[in-house]
This record gives C-alpha cells, structure tokens and sequence, in this order.
C-alpha cells in the first residue's frame, strides 16, 4: 500500500471505530427497568428531612456532570414512573467511607440500610458493585443514595436502580462470553511470539508477549471477570485496575522502542519513551494508593499523570511515520481504538464534557484491534527480519566460499587447507601430490591468458575427477591434490598422464602439448604425528623441483616411515621416479 493510501485506510478505519465507540459509550443499549438517577446534590448534605423533601436549592436535576467527589454526595431516583419496582442498586466501584440507601414513602416514612465497603457485591463484565435496596413498595416516591467519603465521580454519577439482579439476566452471561472470547483472542499472539523468539533473537517479540499478557491482565481487570475467580475487595480491585493501565503503558512503551526501526524514530522520543513507561507505573502506584491529599481530585488525578504518556506515544507514532517506519503503521492502525479510548476517557474527566466514561465499549474494540492488527504487523517485521538474515546468511556463506575457493576453477585455495590440514590428515588424507604445469609460460604468451585461463580450468576438472581426492589450486599452474586409499600413488599418476590427454581433446585449436610434472609425499599420520602443512608443502615442493630438474612431465615421490630404532637417523624413506 502506498502511503497516500495507507493514510486513507488508517483515518477512514479510526473514524469509524471512533463513531461506534462513541455510539457505544453514550448510547448504550437500553437496559430493560433500569432506573437512572433524577437529581443530584449539588453540595454537602446529610439525609435531612429537608433533604429529602423533594425538589429545592441543593437538588441539581439538570445535569449529571461535574465533580461530586465530595465528603458527602446524594442522588434521588423518582420513582413515580417506575414500570417494576426495583431492588438492587448498581454502580461502578470506588473508594468510599459509607453508603446509605434510603427509601422514602408518600407519607414519608423512611427505610434504610447501610454498608461498609466490604458490605456490597462486587460482579463482573463491568467493574461494578451492587447493594441491596431497603423494601420498595407501590407507596414509595423515592430512593436515595448518600456515598460518604466518595472518592470516585462515577461512583455517584453511574448509578442506576433494577428491579432484578442484572447479574442474572441472558444479556450479562452472553458479555462474560464475549469476554472470554476476547481474553483468549488477546493471549493467542502469546504461543506465536515465543515460536518465532525460537526462531529469531529479537527483542521486540518477548515485548509483544509481554504486552499481550499484560492486555489480558487490563481485560481481566477491568470487565470484572476476575471477581468470578477472585474473593477480592473494592481497594483490591480498584488497585489491579490501575496497575493494570500503568503495566499497559509501560509494556508499551517498550514495545514500541523494540519494535521500530533503528532509523526510524527520533533518538530524543525513542530515550522518553521508557521514562514515560516508567512514569505510567509511579503514577498509577501513587493513585491506587489513595492517599488523602488526592481525594479532591477524585479519578482524574490518574488521567492528569497519563496525559503526557499518551502525547509521547501519539508524537513517536507521527514522527515513526513521517520517517517511513513499515512498522509503525501497523501499530497506528492496531493502536487508534485503545488511544482514543483512553483519550476520551482522559477528556471525560478532566473537562466538562458529561458523565465520565470508562470507555469501556470502545477498550474492547482496541483491545481486539490491537491484538489482531499489531499481532499481523509483529509477523510481518519477523518474516522481514528473517528474510534480511537469510539473505545475510546466504551472503555470509557465499563470501566464506569465495575466500577459500579460486575464483577461476572453483577448486579450493591455500586458506581452505590451512584451515582443515589436521582433520584431513586424521581422517586418512595421506598422500600428498604437487602438480605444476610445465612450460606454461608459452602457453600464456603464444595463446593469450583468455586461452591459458582455458588450459587451467581444463586441468581443474581432471584433477578433481577422482573420488578420493581434494584438489586446490595453490595459485599460477600449481595444483595440490590431498589422496586416500592405499592406491593414491597410482590415481596420482594417473591423473598427471590425463591432464595432456584432456587438454589436446577439449582445446583442440591449442598449438602446444601442455604436460605436467608431480611432487607426491606420502606422509602416513603415524610417521607424522604432529605435521604441519607447510612441512608437507616443503618437502613436496623439493620432490616437484626434482621432477623439473629430471626433464619433466614426470613424478618423483616419497614415503615416509615411522620412526624406528632401525631407521632413527632416516625417516625420510623410500624416493622414487615416474
């Protein structure tokens, strides 16, 4: 996809998981007898008879925004228009000193009832807590709920009334499915990361494996599914929920350092990111734990503390863009949902937009996005990065074949033999023969080097036809062939008389018989225990001297003894010509 189109598919994808999570955060399916607070207490108030009067100064029927996080906060429910009397009432958790729900009739009669904070029942799909209403009967008018001590707004503003425990309706099992679902989805990426770490040491895919487990963690968390397993306590949960984001962020913040291009991050955000990762995790520690002089500040003091984590994320992103980063798009595409998410969340409660949202709609669809789509960007940075090595490998490989072959004949070179001397000797490689072209100088001045070049690849062939054999070229018309068998010395031979033979029938238009003389040192390993190559290559070089000074096209060879006291002073052996 060209970039041009990239940036279509990416704004045209993010507004429109933007709109449904909108839709799906503001709107949300209609609960069936669910009732919704009518009024509000706009200051401190205590359940007076006058608070509870009906409407007056302190009651706010007009809006539901704004912080009630004060140390006493009050909502009524009319229940005048009520189609089925409720008996629960639910609401999100938060840190709170008391709750008091109090009934009140046409005549005025009033039922209460009280919890501590380890009274209510936490439950899950949403990270929610119910609490039991007192007796609501066809006379009353009204419930009221008073949250001393309320550290949360949504504690107050979110809560509604029903006449049934919502926990046991279809619609609640069916969420704890899709729920399930999605945990497994965002896990999944999990067992592929470890395969291809297997595979390729990249830093980058344990991080993967690691924010994916942490996504899980956050799911866990915040849809309430961990209090179907857990017997945890408002403080408990409301503090795995926010170590939770801190986690997320943190993780990452580091998977996104790993995960990008070398080239393609600016070194200034590619250094913040870490620190903000770790910033996530100071920050969340300090909120979840509570501390009095935060209480004014209510939920929002975590969304002030993350708000410059998500520029530094949203400005890495546009900067990885803009540098042509493969990477970083499908993080963008994969991360839009979540980032707006928490950015709408962080607006909700720090500006007076209306009911602070968790988002929560909107998490699920990230969540998903960005398993999905950054899971499909993780393999395609691995099989991009495996390619690279392959074709490094390949190079690497080609190279080292070039470095210990003749570019020429294809034949080993010196290094080769320097290289493996002693293993091939171990292993039976005895017999060691130096082949020099004779006269080859003429064929080089009368033929041209085109035609000599010709005459070498020719000898090339011959010699490397026998089995047995390791032939190398040692560079100008110097061959060394390295022999096993107990016949060695015959081949040897044999393939010195071949090579004017091949050479007359391939290059037929040559004007001159090319023949060879032969240096063969049979140097058994129990003669030479300890032999180095350049022992070998000396002597064998004395025995070819000796075939030139002999008149050529001939071989002179020597075996070697092992040492004895009979031939102590001799180990030299046995020479003779071919």
């Amino acid at each position: 996809m060209t970039g041009r189109g990239y940036t279509i598919a990416a704004a045209a994808y993010a507004a429109l998981v933007f709109l449904a999570a909108l839709a799906l955060a503001y709107n949300p399916v209609a609960r069936e007898g669910a009732i919704a607070p009518a009024c509000i207490a706009n200051q401190s108030a205590s359940l007076t008879s006058e608070a509870l009067a009906g409407p007056g100064a302190h009651w706010d029927c007009t809006s539901t925004s704004g912080s009630v996080s004060e140390i006493a906060a009050l909502v009524r429910f009319d229940l005048a228009e009520a189609r089925q009397l409720p008996i629960v009432m639910r609401t999100r958790i938060g840190l709170f000193d008391r709750l008091e729900l109090s009934v009140v009739d046409a005549d005025g009669t009033v039922r209460q009832s009280i919890f501590e904070r380890d009274d209510v029942k936490l439950i899950s799909n949403d990270p929610m807590f119910l609490a039991d209403l007192p007796e609501v009967s066809e006379t009353s008018r009204a419930v009221f709920m008073q949250i001393k001590g309320a550290r949360h707004d949504p504690t107050v503003l979110r809560a509604l009334l029903f006449p049934q425990d919502p926990t046991l309706s279809h619609g609640h099992l069916l969420a704890l499915l899709g729920i399930a679902v999605l945990l497994g989805l965002v896990i999944a990426p999990v067992i592929f990361d470890l395969a291809f770490y297997g595979a390729l040491k990249s830093e980058f895919l344990l991080w993967h494996a690691a924010l994916s487990l942490s996504f899980a963690l956050l799911v866990l968390f915040r849809s309430g599914l961990v209090v179907e397993f857990l017997p945890l306590t408002i403080e408990v949960w409301r503090g795995l929920l926010i170590m939770g984001l801190g986690l997320c962020a943190f993780v990452g913040a580091m998977f996104t350092c790993s995960f990008v291009e070398n080239d393609k991050l600016d070194p200034r955000l590619r250094k913040w990111l870490p620190r903000m990762g770790v910033w996530a995790l100071i920050a969340s520690a300090i909120h979840a734990s509570a501390f009095d002089f935060l209480a004014p500040l209510g939920g929002s003091f975590h969304s002030y503390a993350l708000a410059p984590v998500l520029i530094t994320f949203m400005l890495a992103m546009v900067d990885a863009y803009r540098r042509g980063s493969r990477a970083i798009r499908f993080q963008i595409l994969g991360w839009a949902p979540l980032m707006l998410a928490f950015a709408l969340q962080l607006l909700t409660y720090i500006t007076p937009l209306g009911l602070p949202t968790d988002a929560l709609p909107m998490f699920y669809l990230g969540t998903l996005s960005e398993t999905t789509i950054t899971a499909i960007g993780v393999a395609d940075r691995f099989f991009l990065m495996r390619r690279e090595r392959d074709e490094a490998l390949i190079e690497a490989i080609e190279l080292e074949r070039l470095s210990v072959r003749d570019p020429l004949t294809g034949l080993l070179n010196r290094r080769a033999i320097d290289e493996r001397f002693e293993e091939l000797h171990i292993g039976g490689y005895e017999t060691f023969a130096l082949v020099d072209l004779d006269h080859f100088k003429k064929v080089n001045d009368n033929e041209g080097h085109t035609t000599g070049d010709r005459v070498l690849q020719v000898v090339a062939r011959t010699l490397n036809d026998d089995a047995g054999t390791i032939a190398m070229r040692l560079g100008g018309e110097e061959f060394l062939l390295m022999m096993r068998g107990a016949d060695a010395e015959e081949r040897a031979e044999r393939l010195r008389q071949i090579v004017s033979l091949r050479v007359a029938r391939e290059l037929p238009e040559l004007s001159q018989v090319v023949t060879a003389s032969m240096g063969l040192l049979v140097a058994p390993r129990r003669a030479l225990p300890k032999a180095a190559f350049s022992d070998i290559y000396s002597r064998a070089d004395m025995l070819l001297y000796e075939a030139k000074a002999q008149g050529r096209n001939r071989m002179v060879s020597e075996k070697l003894r092992p040492f004895s006291p009979r031939n102590k002073n001799d180990r030299r052996g046995d020479a003779k010509v071919a």
